[in-house]
């Protein structure tokens, strides 16, 4: 799987680039370098925005919360997302080591995981919705194109499956994975065998609680809307404001394409490709759809590589605390 992955990602890669010298690596690069550091820093905070609800969405989730849970979680999500951006070649990187971040601060290990699936379930559920709401304004807007039908069939089509994962976690999906730890040696690191247990006994009894579910769900749309918010402040400081009814349908159009292609790690390419076609729809030259698309990967390196730096820094501090102990020392 790792190669498979790789190999999408220099296909991607190549795409990404081969768009960028297509129409022209100078103007591109003009219209990236135009949203200024003022403009970097205006969707960097839109974005901390956005994490911020998302974290509070899947804290909702969690019946049994720690202390300090909402800077657990802002913590815990910061990570997740900068090593799911940045480390996308490892498969379910971002999800796995915010497990075990949990994990360290003290929630079970399969309650964690249980958290994990049902906050990611009710983040596409949300992202549907999402762009639901953005093709609804492009056939407003546009009733005569085609482009905002056939993109409402993708996502009729969408929302069956993810109606079929919820039931299949209902049915115990992921049963298997309750033994996946011991199988992958993970308990040694992370703890007794008996704490990798329940991933599916905690998707059960998270989705009993039907009120904090709801939460997490609209939190994630509010989050989703947010993110929006970083195509409109990017094209105004880029001299081409759009409203905003326009940049979410763009934003929505993209993270479709992009989570429709997820076996691409990072989106590469497809998110280039996503901005020229809905940028077009609005009246954006390919250049700067192609400058839009670097200025949001550059602040995914801005926003992410500082969460990976504290992360590892914590790590031989947490090694350098645990000297000593036997590994059944709590």
């Amino acid at each position: 799987m790792r190669l498979g992955l790789t190999i999408a990602a220099l296909v991607g890669v190549g795409l990404g680039l081969w768009l960028i010298l297509h129409f022209g690596l100078e103007q591109v690069g003009a219209a990236f370098l135009s949203a200024g550091w003022q403009g970097m820093l205006a969707i960097s905070a839109v974005y901390f925005a956005s994490l911020a609800l998302c974290a509070f969405a899947w804290q909702a989730l969690l019946v049994k919360a720690p202390p300090n849970a909402s800077l657990l979680f802002l913590w815990v999500r910061w990570l997740r997302d900068s090593t799911a951006n940045l480390l996308a070649v490892v498969p379910a990187a971002g999800e796995v080591v915010a497990v075990r971040e949990l994990k360290l601060h003290g929630v079970p290990l399969g309650m964690g995981a249980a958290t994990t699936v049902v906050d990611l379930t009710m983040e596409l559920a949300s992202q549907l919705l999402f762009t639901l709401l953005g093709v609804s304004i492009l056939i407003a807007e546009r009733p005569g194109d085609a482009t905002g039908w056939q993109l409402a069939i993708g996502l009729a089509i969408c929302a069956i499956g993810i109606a079929g994962f919820i039931v299949a976690q209902h049915k115990g999906l992921f049963r298997v994975l309750e033994t996946l730890p011991d199988r992958l040696g993970w308990t040694s690191a992370w703890g007794s065998a008996s704490e990798s247990l329940g991933i599916h006994a905690g998707i059960k009894e998270i989705y009993r609680h039907g009120v904090r579910v709801s939460a997490n769900f609209a939190l994630h749309t509010a989050g989703w809307l947010v993110s929006a918010g970083e195509t409109w402040v990017a094209l105004w400081f880029m001299g081409h404001p759009v409203s905003v009814a326009d940049a979410l349908v763009i934003e929505s159009m993209v993270y479709a394409l992009r989570t429709a292609a997820f076996i691409v790690p990072w989106g590469a390419g497809v998110q280039e490709g996503g901005f020229i076609v809905a940028g077009a729809l609005f009246g954006l030259s390919p250049q700067l759809a192609l400058g839009l698309s670097l200025l949001r990967r550059a602040r995914e390196i801005i926003t992410g590589v500082p969460g990976l730096i504290v992360w590892q820094c914590l790590e031989p501090w947490r090694l350098w605390r645990n000297r000593g102990r036997s590994p059944s020392t709590p």
